[in-house]
């Protein structure tokens, strides 16, 4: 007898599930995209434990009759598609007529629906698959779908579960986001018989905005608008310099489809680079519709993935679109920027993710020597020791390196520093543009970059306080308010008692208001309820996890913001000098937190090549 063999049913539904739902927002995707595709009017959506014991979406669409709902859970039973030649040309959001079967392979699953001019209902209850009871029901019209204990008959993926806040959150997100791309639904959110949102349908994007963040979020969007070809583009985005520390404020939806594609993507941080640092990511709400043979969805069973026919064009126009909005606001200007990156990947069809790399750093062949502040004592001797933290990672990693930051003050007074110099220390030179120290150690030229090795001091330093326990807090005088989004506040709830253990004082004020008492005293000095409200986004917004790490680099950074040493800044040579020597004592002296280098290194050998001297 043969070894291969059709799969059961079952276990096909169960591998399908594996790729249509990963966890329990997952699975509300599907059935609220569902809903949608049935012309609900109106959405409600409960969940308990962050919908690990139960998720109930209600709609007042359609309705199916008692046909359809048991074909419904059939395998690739779909009313969306009837020939191969629909699809290239889907204007549904679901069409695979995968998702409820795959559902119900993982959970009990139980489906009402009845159709408007139907006298009743129809119930179906299934258990992984298996049909247990089927019955007529009294029901308004529409259809409700509940699903109780997803993966309960899968114990490894229940494993892969995050905690209910972290699920939770995520639902959130989920819900928040297609009311964004539906302003004429309603919709609501429950959760544990708690009603986290309602939301009534509204006219236009800004009222539903408003609805969810308020009047001073929508103050800093703008309108944008274009047609070019078959396409329509309009959204809002932010102000250049309204940015957050991660894409969570950034909507792409294609022709009302909640989409990730780095085209979009890098479309967006195209027309921002020019008007700031690019650390950080503009709110955007992007809606851009197409011709169905324009663009394929059929890319992955989430469908979450797309891709265009003409990949560079798209891109091309939505750069260039909202550039043209930003370059209009008062008192902004593009950066003056060495040759920038072109979208030069020229994309296939079949392939059209983006490279968004940034050019290898450039050496400048002009450079003004002119010293500045008083002459260096030319009683320091430096040499160059081979053991030195430095040195070895030199000889380990190669000429590019960086550091970290620490907290203790970096500029010390005008007055020569009496801190004994190390010998490994380069010797500074001279200031380079008011942003970069020009040194030298034996047999090579150094330009550091001052404000990322003032960050690197500082991370080193906030680390060494937190590891040893000397992190003091600041009570502030005044103790600040302060507001956050739903999700955000399931994420502090969450992780509060991590907060607190970095000298944050903070208690809920009403459902999502906050006030602050006490923060680090590192960072202390104004603002720091925005500060909270960032460190929610950046440090506590890692797929729900809070880490150590993350939470050092936002204070790092916080503290290097108002520090001293920033760019376009004129140093003393002895201000320079302390910095270097406080930057050679890292221990990871080649980059800063984030990955960029700090200190770039040309030997006297490349210099000498360079004038042909070699």
């Amino acid at each position: 007898m043969g070894r291969v063999r059709v799969l059961p049913d079952k276990l096909a539904n169960q591998i399908a599930a594996g790729e249509v739902v990963e966890r329990p927002v997952s699975a509300l995707k599907e059935l609220v995209e569902n809903a949608l595709d049935a012309h609900a009017t109106s959405i409600k959506v409960t969940v308990d434990a962050g919908g690990k014991r139960r998720i109930r979406v209600e709609d007042d669409g359609v309705g199916m009759d008692r046909e359809d709902c048991l074909m419904a859970l059939e395998r690739h039973a779909t009313s969306k598609l009837n020939r191969s030649e629909d699809l290239f040309s889907i204007k549904t959001l679901g069409f695979r007529g995968e998702a409820l079967p795959s559902i119900a392979s993982v959970s009990r699953l139980t489906l009402e629906s009845r159709q408007k001019e139907a006298e009743h209902g129809h119930r179906v209850t299934v258990h992984g698959s298996k049909i247990k009871d089927l019955k007529e029901i009294q029901k308004m019209p529409g259809t409700t779908v509940t699903v109780d204990q997803l993966f309960f008959n899968m114990p490894a993926r229940r494993k892969f579960m995050r905690k209910t806040e972290t699920e939770l959150s995520w639902i959130v997100n989920l819900m928040t986001t297609y009311s964004f791309a539906h302003t004429d639904k309603f919709f609501s959110l429950t959760h544990n018989g708690k009603t986290l949102f309602r939301v009534t349908p509204v006219k236009t994007l800004k009222e539903r905005i408003y609805q969810h963040y308020g009047k001073p979020f929508v103050d800093d969007l703008l309108p944008f608008q274009r047609e070019f070809g078959p396409f329509k583009l309009h959204g809002l985005l932010s102000k250049p310099h309204v940015r957050k520390t991660s894409r969570n404020f950034q909507y792409l939806f294609v022709n009302g489809r909640l989409v990730r594609d780095k085209v979009l993507n890098h479309a967006i941080y195209d027309a921002y680079r020019e008007f700031g640092e690019t650390r950080h990511y503009p709110i955007i709400f992007l809606f851009l519709e197409c011709p169905s043979d324009e663009v394929d969805v059929n890319v992955h069973p989430a469908k979450t993935e797309i891709k265009f026919i003409h990949p560079n064009d798209v891109h091309d126009h939505v750069r260039d679109t909202l550039k043209a909005v930003l370059v209009q606001i008062p008192q902004t200007t593009p950066w003056k920027t060495t040759a920038r990156p072109e979208f030069n990947q020229r994309l296939s069809p079949a392939e059209h993710s983006t490279s968004s790399q940034e050019q290898e750093p450039q050496v400048q062949t002009r450079f003004n020597f002119s010293r500045t502040g008083q002459s260096q004592d030319p009683g320091v001797v430096y040499q160059k020791s081979e053991s030195t933290p430095y040195s070895r990672f030199i000889r380990e990693h190669g000429q590019v390196f960086e550091t970290e930051t620490q907290n203790k003050p970096v500029i010390p007074p005008d007055q020569p520093s009496q801190e004994t110099v190390h010998e490994e220390s380069p010797r500074v030179l001279a200031q380079y543009n008011d942003s970069f120290i020009l040194a030298q150690e034996p047999g090579a030229l150094l330009l550091i970059d001052q404000h990322v090795a003032h960050e690197r001091i500082l991370y080193d330093q906030v680390l060494e306080s937190y590891t040893s326990g000397q992190l003091e807090s600041q009570m502030l005088l005044i103790p600040q308010t302060f507001e956050l989004t739903r999700a955000q506040s399931i994420r502090l709830e969450e992780s509060m008692d991590f907060v607190r253990s970095f000298g944050f004082d903070i208690d809920r004020f009403d459902s999502q208001t906050y006030v602050v008492r006490e923060v680090p005293a590192i960072v202390s000095g104004g603002q720091e309820a925005e500060m909270v409200v960032e460190l929610i986004e950046k440090a506590l917004g890692n797929r729900g996890e809070t880490k150590v790490e993350a939470m050092i680099q936002h204070l790092a950074a916080t503290r290097a913001c108002k520090a001293a040493v920033k760019i376009n800044m004129r140093l003393s040579l002895e201000k320079m000098q302390h910095l270097v020597d406080q930057l050679w004592k890292s221990k990871t002296p080649l980059f800063c937190p984030h990955g960029r280098p700090i200190v770039l290194r040309f030997t006297d050998e490349e210099i000498e090549k360079n004038f042909l001297r070699r």
